[in-house]
């Protein structure tokens, strides 16, 4: 049987709403130079979304949404040591947030740091055990028998959840429950009939188990 690679597309990384809560005398400045900030990370102009969010922190320190929007900000910009110093200070001043764990985690992965990334995720789910994405992400570093409980749990809480279904898919087709990982593929694509990497993978199945149920092809003469 062919391998099937598991889909690993980094989940997006949640851009959190600001919470103000600034005295009046410097609340007004802060809400401008917020949404400045998320006006220009939504364009794309993360340089600028940085100047904002480092504003904010000069502003307000105990801002722990001002340091997660600025990690996330450094991982669109590839600076993943800055990203990951943002979200530790996040999680410094208030370590409550299951979405910070879950970017953090996010970003260790890229440092190839598996281990810390697991327990990041962890994290996540123990604050919030409805956060789907901690499930994907979580069940992606996980061997296949352990995913599979990681992936259910993210459909489960989120049905239409189609990069769920397409990585258990893969597990199973890891575990060699080929039908199990058939069904898994079809589901993705009723969902999202162009998710490219169940169509893919679906294709790669099938084909390897058409192979393998082909008759031998090796001719006998007379």
């Amino acid at each position: 049987m062919h391998k099937i690679m598991r889909f690993q597309k980094s989940i997006p990384l949640f851009l959190l709403a600001l919470l103000l809560s600034a005295s009046p005398a410097i609340a007004q400045p802060i809400e401008e130079i917020a949404q400045q900030g998320l006006e220009a990370y939504r364009a794309g102009d993360y340089a600028a979304a940085v100047v904002a969010w480092q504003k904010m922190i000069e502003l307000e320190p105990q801002n722990t949404d001002a340091y997660n929007n600025l990690g996330a900000t450094f991982y669109q910009l590839g600076e993943l040591d800055k990203a990951v110093e943002a979200y530790r200070q996040a999680l410094e001043i208030n370590d409550n947030s299951a979405d910070t764990y879950n970017n953090l985690g996010t970003v260790l992965v890229l440092q190839e740091k598996y281990d810390e990334a697991i327990e990041a995720y962890g994290q996540a789910i123990e604050l919030d055990p409805e956060l789907p994405e901690a499930y994907v992400n979580l069940g992606n570093l996980l061997p296949p028998d352990q995913a599979v409980a990681a992936y259910q749990q993210a459909i489960e809480l989120k049905p239409d959840y189609v990069q769920a279904h397409n990585n258990l898919g893969t597990v199973f087709a890891d575990l060699e429950q080929y039908d199990d990982a058939i069904s898994a593929y079809n589901r993705a694509l009723e969902i999202d009939p162009d998710f490219q990497a169940a169509q893919d993978n679906l294709a790669l199945i099938e084909s390897a188990i058409s192979e393998d149920e082909s008759p031998d092809t090796d001719s006998t003469g007379d």
